[in-house]
């Protein structure tokens, strides 16, 4: 019915209905007429009359029938069809009709169409409906009967809006009632009898709606769904069968529609339907405004309905199956998948209760068949007049299996017992109990809807015991769903006791979307003890196994107070927790960080694998690995890191406390092996500090270290040392310091660079010697020294040298080849407070360079070691090497306050001999002083002459009561260090010498004389003035000995010979003393008679004869008065031996 124009109409036999059965033969006294036979001219006129009738209502048809299909009736319809319209709907709306027509289709029947029909509010000029076009088919015959009969209807193109519909009253809740659902049904029963009814007087056989559309109000986040029907076929078959079929599409997704309602004898018995693959996801799924899924369900769902009447032949009865597609479940923007669902629901008449028939839901893996009833409350309990149902619920057999838990499935019994108060909107769950072979849990819950805003939700549970398995796979997906997240990922086994759930949510606090609910600590609380459990720890450290402790979730905040637990490497190595806690503060937030504080203990190496794990890296960039360490060690780790890398978390900050104990390094550092380590090793983001006490080289020592973690830490890299070490140990640690430094030395040693170590020692127990120079320093004498060193391959270099003492001090540096000094260069030596001097040394194939410049230098410590130095006894073997000394100085100062002014010296020493000698100076009294050496018979000779003898004796403390004197000192060196020579002195006066005046004065033991008394007279030689001095000089071994020693005076004189000095400072000389010498003398020099009476050339008539020995420095003297009475030759038999 397109189209009417050129259509006909058609009706067939059936269509026409006979007199009798119109409603004017219905009446009780129907009205007969019979009409007796006509005679033949009436006849004729009857004839004539009907020809012309029929002719009439031919021209009246064909009147009508040109007048239906020219259109001329058509505005007057359009007109009255518009009226009608506007007063059916009332004064609020106003109907519009675009246009009418009537046709004759070609089946002969009469075919009504509206187009453009459409519904406005007249306030607000807003559209409610728009009818395209409706068209009836009407059986002509009937309706000129005075019948109206639809054969057919159609409508197409249908739109409403149901925002713009009237607001009716609301539903009241607490009206609702389970025992209503029959009489409910009953209703519905009637309302299908008088639809059918109706149908039936219409002669309506089918009807047919097409492009109906339906625009529902806004959702919240302003998206409007439209439900439309493509084709809805309404069809009535003769058996009284009643059928509605076709396909509606809501928001782009097509349901299939089935409902068949069953008669017998004109009344309604029973009713299906079916409407498969509903989508409910418009409305029951909200989203948020970047349009993600936020809140609610999203699939599809297939409904089963039946109902039966309660007659003579069937049994009252309701059923309906609810099949749920494969979908997802929204809460607070996390999903959780739905597998399918089959919910079967009944009416039981005999209880007047709805139960939940044996149904199943599947949310991902897990399986939760459910049973259950709801009945109205009064009906439980007759005195409870409050309106509400009363739910019973009972899940048996469910297998639940979080997925992500990675846990096996639990199996578990739930059963819940309660009541909703209609009237108060509220849910209460008394008895909410769940049993399962790894647990129990006895809980309540409370639900109250507040209108607009989120209901109030209060939820309560205790535990009290249960495996955390069974806990992982029963928490609700949308329950602190970030703390949930990180439990099924972290948290494996275990035993969890005394737990308790609490969460109160008030009503209005779940905002919606862009407000996700984030429990605070007044809402949300679950704490329990475990034990046995495995706890996960993010990047490279291992899981904490078997951990005890107690679990505490309190709103955003997560913590595990860790009592015991262990963890184990891959490696095999094992560490023990002793205590810490593990803590989420903000679960809700992103990146979502943790903070860690454990204490652990183990061995050396497992703590140290700990400390170099990720996130922690402790060892990174020290250069040690963890099979560097062995020992044993306990650990304070305090961290704080991301735990989803994704997140892009900040660097994690650590600090650990690591106390080690008998720790051995395996990895020199640095060249030297550490172990026996005990201290504290502090490790944070930026360095690693060790302070601790332990052997280095097995040299005991005190550590201090501090090593960048990472190569952008600002934490410069610093190691500092201090021991106490003797001269096999500095070696160890310093080696190239045994030509400078012997004995006990306190050392400190801190890291400059890569190359350079600082050194700070303190001196004050050992002795401290300057090579080639002379100085020595010794042990007990205050004194500090502070250098770097550096080292590369066999080359030590020792820079900014500072010698600090008390009276002396040196600024330089050194160089070292191996253990021997190469190079060396002091700035300033002040190896005495008159000390103002410079020395340089260079060392090249075994020959030193010394130079020394400056103003000042005080030889009395260089004169001392020399008077004092022995060789010990050792070989004569020659020194190897050599030595080139050049001085240039203003002054000399030497003992006795005697000095050299404008000192010039150059000494060549090889293979420990004299090669070269060049002295020059001048004394205090003004006389030079000049020494050199000149070649001879193969051998170099050394001179040595002074105009003033006595300033150079003293000056060397050699004698110091020498005055004047031209001295004459020759030797030539012999093999290695052995020298021969001669000294001469020759016009020098002795002043002052109470050891001359003892010879004369001292008794020969007791009850003797002395020489004095001999000659009954005082001879006073304490001062004299001698001509000459002379003796032959040899040094050999260490030894130096006098022969043919003479001195001659005016007064006095004296022969000597012996030892002047052992190699271990011993004297031991003898001699003879004569006084008078000049007069006495003069016998020795008689013919014949001098040999006898004067003992020999230069020696005297009288003498006595003495004997030096003890030490060099203050000898014993010893002399013989009884030789005084043995003139000449004879006074040798009283000499000593």
């Amino acid at each position: 019915m397109a189209e009417i124009r050129g259509e006909k109409v058609r009706f067939s036999r059936k269509d026409i209905v006979s007199l009798h059965e119109l409603p004017s033969a219905q009446v009780d006294d129907p009205i007969i007429v019979h009409c007796p036979p006509p005679q033949r001219r009436r006849a004729r006129r009857l004839t004539r009359f009907c020809v012309s009738f029929l002719l009439f209502l031919t021209v009246a048809f064909g009147l009508v029938l040109a007048a239906i299909e020219t259109g001329t009736i058509d505005g007057a319809l359009e007109r009255q069809a518009q009226s009608a319209l506007n007063g059916a709907i009332g004064p609020r709306y106003q109907a519009t009709v675009g246009s009418t027509a009537i046709r004759i289709d070609n089946t002969w029947r009469i075919a009504l169409e509206a187009r453009d029909v459409d519904l406005v509010e007249v306030a607000t000029g807003k559209h409610l409906t728009r009818l395209g076009a409706m068209r009836m088919a009407v059986d002509p015959l009937a309706l000129l009967s005075g019948t109206l009969t639809v054969r057919h209807m159609e409508a197409e193109n249908i739109s409403l809006d149901t925002a713009v519909l009237p607001a009716g009253d609301p539903l009241d809740p607490a009206n609702l009632r389970v025992d209503d659902l029959p009489p409910a049904l009953e209703q519905v029963f009637q309302r299908l009898d008088e639809a059918r009814g109706l149908i039936e007087r219409t002669g309506t056989g089918s009807m047919t709606i097409s492009g109906f559309e339906v625009r529902f109000p806004p959702a919240r986040d302003g998206k409007i769904s439209v439900l439309k029907v493509e084709t809805l076929q309404l069809t009535r078959t003769p058996d009284g069968l009643v059928r509605v079929e076709g396909a509606l599409e809501l928001d782009g997704r097509v349901a299939q529609l089935d409902i068949k309602a069953t008669a017998v004898n004109n009344v309604t018995t029973g009713l299906q339907g079916r409407v498969s693959g509903v989508e409910v996801t418009p409305f029951l799924l909200q989203h948020a405004p970047d349009g993600s899924p936020r809140e609610g369900l999203e699939g599809s769902l297939d409904l089963d309905i039946s109902a039966s009447r309660q007659t003579e032949t069937t049994t009252q009865a309701i059923k309906a199956s609810l099949l749920g597609r494969p979908g997802m479940f929204y809460f607070d923007g996390v999903g959780q998948a739905l597998s399918g669902a089959e919910i079967n629901i009944a009416y039981n008449f005999a209880k007047q209760s709805i139960e939940i028939l044996p149904s199943e839901a599947r949310l991902g893996p897990t399986v939760l068949p459910i049973s259950g009833a709801v009945v109205d409350l009064d009906r439980l309990n007759a005195d409870d007049k409050r309106p509400g149902v009363g739910l019973d619920l009972l899940v048996r057999g469910a297998r639940a299996q979080s997925e992500n838990s990675g846990e096996e499935k639990v199996v578990f019994d739930l059963k819940a017992g309660g009541r909703y108060l209609s009237g108060e909107r509220r849910l209460e769950i008394d008895q909410l109990l769940v049993s399962s072979p790894m647990g129990q849990m006895a809980g309540s819950l409370q639900l109250s809807l507040h209108g607009q805003v989120s209901p109030e939700i209060s939820f309560g549970a205790q535990l009290p015991e249960m495996k955390v398995a069974a806990v992982k796979q029963l928490w609700p997906f949308w329950m602190a769903r970030k703390p949930r997240d990180w439990v099924m990922a972290n948290m494996f086994g275990g035993d969890i006791t005394n737990g308790s759930i609490a969460v109160f949510i008030p009503a209005g606090r779940m905002k919606g979307p862009g407000m996700p609910l984030n429990l605070n600590g007044d809402e949300l609380r679950i704490s329990f003890d475990i034990a046995g459990n495995r706890l996960n720890l993010p990047g490279e450290i291992p899981p904490l196994k078997e951990l005890g402790g107690h679990f505490d979730l309190t709103g955003e905040k997560l913590s595990v107070k860790i009592a015991k637990a262990n963890a184990t490497f891959a490696s095999g190595r094992v560490v023990n927790v002793d205590g810490g806690t593990f803590t989420i503060p903000q679960t809700y937030t992103k990146p979502l960080m943790a903070d860690l504080d454990i204490k652990v203990a183990g061995k050396a190496d497992a703590i140290a694998e700990l400390a170099s794990a990720k996130p922690v890296n402790g060892l990174r960039g020290t250069g040690l690995a963890v099979d560097d360490f062995s020992g044993k060690a306990s650990a304070d780790v305090q961290a704080r890191f991301g735990l989803i890398s994704d997140q892009g978390p900040p660097k994690p900050v650590f600090k650990a406390q690591v106390a080690l104990t008998d720790v051995d390094l395996a990895r020199p550092m640095e060249g030297h092996k550490i172990t026996s380590v005990d201290g504290k090793l502090d490790i944070d983001p930026q360095a690693a500090r060790l302070e601790a006490k332990g052997a280095i080289d097995a040299v005991p020592a005190e550590i201090s270290l501090v090593e960048p973690v990472d190569k952008n830490s600002p934490v410069k890299r610093e190691r500092v040392i201090t021991a106490s070490l003797s001269n096999d140990q500095r070696e160890k640690l310093v080696p190239g310091l045994s030509d400078i430094i012997d004995g006990t030395v306190s050392v400190e040693l801190s890291r400059i660079d890569d190359k350079r170590q600082g050194v700070k020692l303190d001196l004050g127990r050992a002795a401290l010697s300057i090579p080639y120079v002379g100085w020595t320093k010794g042990s007990g004498i205050a004194a500090k020294a502070t250098f770097e060193v550096s080292k590369t391959d066999s080359r030590t270099d020792i820079e900014k040298f500072v010698l600090d003492g008390d009276g002396f001090g040196a600024r330089g540096d050194l160089s070292l080849s191996g253990s021997q000094l190469s190079a060396a260069s002091f700035s300033s030596m002040n190896l005495s407070p008159s000390d103002n001097f410079a020395v340089s040394l260079k060392q090249s194939k075994g020959v030193y360079d010394i130079s020394v410049s400056g103003e000042t230098a005080d030889l009395r410590p260089v004169i001392s070691r020399m008077r004092n130095s022995t060789d010990g006894g050792k070989s004569d073997k020659p020194s190897e090497g050599g030595a080139t000394v050049r001085l240039k100085l203003s002054r000399l100062i030497g003992f006795n306050d005697e000095a050299i002014r404008n000192a010039s010296l150059q000494l060549t020493i090889r293979e420990g001999d004299v090669k070269r000698l060049d002295l020059s100076g001048v004394t205090n009294n003004g006389q030079a002083v000049v020494g050199e050496t000149r070649s001879g018979n193969g051998r170099d000779i050394i001179s040595l002459t002074s105009g003033d003898a006595g300033s150079l004796a003293r000056f060397a403390d050699l004698y110091s009561h020498m005055r004047g004197g031209l001295l004459n000192l020759q030797f030539e060196t012999e093999t290695g260090s052995d020298w021969n020579g001669s000294v001469d002195v020759r016009n020098f006066n002795v002043v002052n010498e109470q050891r001359l005046q003892s010879m004369v004065s001292t008794p020969s033991g007791e009850g003797g004389r002395s020489l004095n008394s001999a000659v009954k007279g005082n001879v006073d030689i304490s001062s004299s003035k001698f001509q000459r001095g002379f003796a032959r000089m040899a040094y050999r071994n260490g030894t130096m000995v006098l022969d043919n020693g003479l001195v001659r005076g005016e007064n006095i004189g004296a022969t000597f010979q012996g030892v002047v000095k052992d190699a271990r400072g011993n004297m031991d000389m003898t001699g003879t003393f004569m006084p008078a010498y000049g007069l006495n003398r003069l016998f020795g020099e008689l013919p014949l008679f001098g040999a006898i009476l004067g003992n020999g050339r230069d020696r005297g008539l009288l003498g006595i004869t003495f004997k030096l020995t003890g030490k060099f420095a203050k000898p014993d003297l010893t002399v013989n008065p009884l030789s005084i009475i043995a003139p000449g030759v004879f006074r040798q038999i009283f000499e000593f031996q």
